[in-house]
């Protein structure tokens, strides 16, 4: 059985670069030769638009989800190709997927619907990226329950700080409650100025939290300032800059190639892990 590696890609807080990094970050994936799986959880499918999939007449994640029905349509119906010369796809959404997760609410096994739709796909994929809505609503609660770790982007405001906290507090929950596999693979930093005092002492309090910054984005901004003319703008985009993201699909897949040896070596043990012999005590 495929070894299927889901990341969830979320933050409650809007415009954070949760869409640019899941597609950037999936591209630069399938450029390294992953078979990449793009999931737009968000019934606004601002990753669906930005992929140039704005029709449903091929069906979107509601028809998958269904409501407080299940869904008549197979994830891999609905698949469309957006990189052609890789293999990079996407899961399409549109509006109807926010009738689906009011439908949920109603269903048994709502948490479950992403997970086993994901699974019937496993074995054509390699890494699913699942954009996530801003809220922590029931698609959000799928992707968690489905995912085998989360990437939090956040901007450099201390204003931002008590969400990654609230949103760590959810993850544990669910880590406990429903996925006792999840975990978090870091937090990234979609925009970062150094000449800004107020960037920096986000990221210097996000450090002093505990939370677990990856090292992107904000060495290539001092670099790159140090590099260019007084005249240029030293912000940057870890989302929309490919240096940058670059780095950040190096670290992924330096995490995909360890959870893959961790998965293989559990399948491994469970081959040998033979059931007892029950010796007959009836003589």
């Amino acid at each position: 059985m495929a070894n299927l590696s889901t990341i969830a890609i979320l933050n409650q807080r809007k415009g954070v670069g949760k869409t640019t990094t899941t597609l950037s970050l999936g591209m630069k994936l399938a450029e390294q030769g992953y078979r990449i799986l793009l999931v737009d959880l968000d019934p606004q499918a601002s990753l669906s638009a930005v992929c140039g999939v704005s029709d449903s007449e091929k069906g979107t994640l509601a028809s998958v989800f269904g409501g407080s029905l299940p869904g008549k349509v197979g994830l891999q119906d609905i698949l469309r190709d957006i990189l052609p010369d890789y293999c990079c796809y996407l899961a399409p959404a549109d509006l109807a997927l926010a009738q689906s997760e009011l439908g949920l609410i109603f269903r048994i096994g709502r948490e479950h619907v992403l997970k086993a739709a994901l699974d019937s796909i496993s074995m054509d994929f390699d890494v699913a990226l699942l954009d996530c809505p801003p809220s922590l609503g029931m698609m959000t609660l799928n992707a968690l329950n489905a995912a085998d770790t989360a990437l939090i982007p956040v901007r450099p405001e201390l204003n931002h700080l008590r969400g990654i906290c609230l949103l760590g507090t959810v993850i544990e929950r669910v880590k406990r409650e429903l996925n006792p596999h999840l975990s978090i693979l870091g937090v990234v930093v979609t925009y970062y100025n150094h000449t800004l005092s107020h960037h920096q002492k986000a990221v210097r309090a996000i450090q002093a939290a505990g939370l677990p910054l990856l090292p992107v984005g904000i060495q290539e901004s001092k670099a790159a300032s140090e590099n260019s003319s007084p005249d240029l703008d030293p912000a940057i985009s870890v989302s929309g800059d490919s240096q940058a993201m670059s780095h950040l699909a190096d670290h992924v897949s330096r995490w995909i190639s360890r959870h893959e040896s961790k998965i293989s070596s559990i399948e491994r043990k469970s081959e040998f892990d033979l059931e007892p012999i029950d010796k007959d005590t009836s003589k």
